[in-house]
């Protein structure tokens, strides 16, 4: 039984801890690979550090209890989806953690090997454009990709054209505070949470990148 955020109340599934899981595939943190990458169904692709499996207990969720199979319908932006086949769920979470569903793949992987294209180049460790980039990593390439590496559920945000290209910067910075307010229901979520130094780090690390955009004979 957990306090799900997907359907906003406690939900009951039969599951299996993923621990075990990675442990039937081989897999354990530190052997060779710092992420994981969780792949849905329609491209949503968050990542987490391997080592939170240890600290907080996850399962793979196969079916609501007692439901022969299957999950109710959650809302999905304009539309109701189920969370199945598979469903990554946490016991006494804050949020802090991916949530995704209609899970696909599960990788484990060095994460500078998997996305070098997404990794800002000549830019000093505490620069803002290196504190947005681990701002993109942990909050948006489950959803958009950076030199089509990263999730496929958003869109592209370097090329052929980067955002900042077409965006102004401060539309861009708003609309990234809070996606509804420019279109109702829409799949991206509010990032009110996120102070306005941090967009603007984030907006620093996508302008950064418009300099190293992949070309169209590499694709």
């Amino acid at each position: 039984r957990v306090d799900d955020p997907v359907y906003k109340k406690s939900m009951t599934y039969d599951a299996f801890p993923l621990q075990a899981v990675l442990a039937l595939a081989g897999l354990k943190a530190g052997d060779k690979a710092d992420e994981l990458v969780f792949t849905a169904l329609d491209g949503y692709a968050p990542n987490m550090e391997f080592a939170k499996v240890r600290e907080q207990k996850a399962y793979l969720a196969y079916q609501e209890h007692g439901s022969n199979g299957k999950f109710s319908l959650a809302d999905q932006g304009k539309a109701k989806i189920s969370p199945g086949p598979f469903y990554i769920v946490w016991e006494g979470t804050a949020g802090e953690v991916p949530w995704p569903y209609q899970l696909a793949k599960v990788e484990a992987v060095d994460w500078a090997l998997k996305f070098p294209r997404v990794v800002p180049a000549k830019v000093a460790a505490e620069s803002a454009e290196m504190k947005g980039f681990v701002l993109f990593k942990s909050e948006c390439i489950r959803c958009h990709s950076i030199n089509l590496q990263g999730g496929e559920i958003g869109p592209e945000l370097n090329a052929p054209k980067n955002v900042t290209e077409y965006w102004k910067p401060e539309v861009l910075k708003e609309f990234i505070h809070d996606a509804s307010g420019f279109r109702y229901k829409s799949k991206m979520p509010s990032f009110a949470a996120l102070k306005p130094e941090q967009i603007d780090h984030l907006v620093a690390y996508l302008t950064h990148m418009k300099a190293f955009k992949i070309q169209s004979d590499k694709l």
